[in-house]
C-alpha cells in the first residue's frame, strides 16, 4: 500500500539552501581575490625594478573556473607577460631571476591561510 508524504515548507528550505550557495560562492570569490592581492604584493617585492613597467603590470585576474575549480591568476598582465618569461626563466644571455616562483614558494602557506580565514569569517564559523 503506497503512502502519500507531503512536505510543507520545502520551497522555503530550497530557497534558503540556494541563498547559502550564492553567499558561499561570493565568499569564496572574495577569499580568492584577497589571497591573490596578497600574493601580487609579495610578487612585486621580488620583481626586479628597472623601469617599473614589470612591477606595475603585476595584477590579479577575475575569479575563473576550470573543471569545477575556482582560481585567480597572479602575475604580469598580457602586455608584459612575454618579457616577464625572459626574466623568470632566463635566456642564453640573461640569468634566470625566478621572482614569481620565489614569491609563490615563500608565501603559499600564508595564501592558503588567508583563504581559510576569509571563508571561516564569511560563513560565520569563528
Amino acid at each position: 500500500m503506497p503512502v502519500d508524504v507531503k512536505f510543507e515548507g520545502m520551497d522555503e528550505l530550497i530557497k534558503a539552501v540556494e541563498a547559502l550557495g550564492q553567499k558561499g560562492s561570493r565568499i569564496e570569490n572574495a577569499a580568492l581575490r584577497e589571497a591573490g592581492a596578497y600574493l601580487a604584493e609579495e610578487m612585486k617585492k621580488e620583481a626586479p625594478v628597472r623601469t617599473g613597467e614589470l612591477w606595475d603590470s603585476i595584477e590579479v585576474s577575475n575569479v575563473k573556473t576550470k573543471q569545477g575549480q575556482k582560481y585567480v591568476e597572479v602575475g604580469p598582465n598580457k602586455d608584459t607577460n612575454w618579457r616577464a618569461k625572459f626574466i623568470e626563466f632566463g635566456t642564453i644571455h640573461i640569468r634566470p631571476n625566478p621572482f614569481m616562483s620565489r614569491a609563490y614558494e615563500r608565501n603559499k602557506d600564508e595564501v592558503q591561510n588567508i583563504i581559510k580565514q576569509k571563508l571561516k569569517e564569511g560563513l560565520g564559523l569563528q
